[in-house]
């Protein structure tokens, strides 16, 4: 994940028009996962037939792979010598108006993760364990929840350039709760894959505060902004599991209920107070 922030900043210095920053960003953000949809399908189906131990085998052949083909890649980003764009100057005063809003949304996001991930990451585990699916169905029900997070990434970017980003924001943040709470009170395998669509779709609020990170950054600094909302989410996604788990002994439902209980207001401080 290092290498996340580096890859966005230098993406968008290709994109000249910052009207369709925010859709180009949430476009290569989402597209990161979109071999998910696939992948936890396929590795639930190879669990059943060649076991866990050798899929693990297989996926750390493949991370060697695609990690190999890095090496053959060459920068196209300009030396400072050939640079013909001059790079804008902003005031002090600018500046720490913007380092204000970065940091904002940095813990804004911070916030929501955390909550998010006190119950998102025993989703398949209450699924086996609780709705009783098999392998293959809770692979399923991952890969269309990544496709959710694609697809749905992919559209929320272009409500963020049509209309606000924090709009957005609040949106995605909406459609968890309302897929967290069904999934607590069924057990029908159809609509539960159905409602896995929208739970992927909550978990791209992530790259929508990359698109707009990268949107108000200084061409000199754009991977340190990057960097900032994405370390902050990883934080908050590293503790908040250590409380889900604790809340998961007792009951799957209390992790589930404590991780939805402040997406509603987050949600709506986005639409309503979040400023772009």
């Amino acid at each position: 994940m290092i290498g996340i922030p580096a890859v966005n900043a230098y993406v968008i210095t290709a994109v000249p028009n910052k009207k369709t920053l925010t859709q180009a960003l949430s476009l290569i953000w989402s597209s990161f996962f979109f071999s998910y949809i696939f992948a936890p399908a396929t590795g639930g189906y190879l669990a059943t037939v060649i076991g866990m131990r050798w899929v693990l085998r297989v996926a750390a052949v493949l991370c060697a792979v695609a990690t190999g083909v890095f090496f053959f890649l060459h920068s196209q980003h300009p030396r400072k010598e050939n640079m013909v764009e001059p790079e804008e100057d902003l005031t002090k005063t600018e500046e720490k108006r913007l380092w204000r809003k970065i940091i904002l949304w940095s813990a804004f996001l911070a916030a929501a993760f955390f909550f998010i991930n006190i119950g998102r990451p025993y989703v398949q585990t209450f699924l086996a364990e609780g709705i009783k699916m098999s392998e293959i169905q809770v692979g399923l029900f991952g890969s269309i929840s990544f496709a959710g997070m694609t697809f749905i990434g992919i559209g929320l970017g272009r409500v963020g350039d049509r209309w606000k980003k924090s709009g957005a924001m609040g949106i995605c943040l909406l459609l968890y709760p309302l897929s967290m709470i069904p999934l607590m009170l069924t057990n029908n395998v159809g609509f539960l894959m159905f409602i896995a669509f929208f739970l992927g779709g909550s978990a791209a609020s992530s790259s929508l505060t990359n698109s707009y990170a990268g949107a108000i950054a200084p061409k000199s600094k754009r991977g340190l902004w990057l960097s900032i909302p994405q370390t902050a989410t990883l934080v908050a996604s590293f503790i908040a599991p250590y409380l889900g788990a604790y809340l998961y002994t007792f009951s799957p439902v209390y992790s589930f209920i404590v991780s939805i209980t402040a997406m509603p207001v987050l949600g709506a401080y986005a639409i309503t107070k979040l400023k772009d």
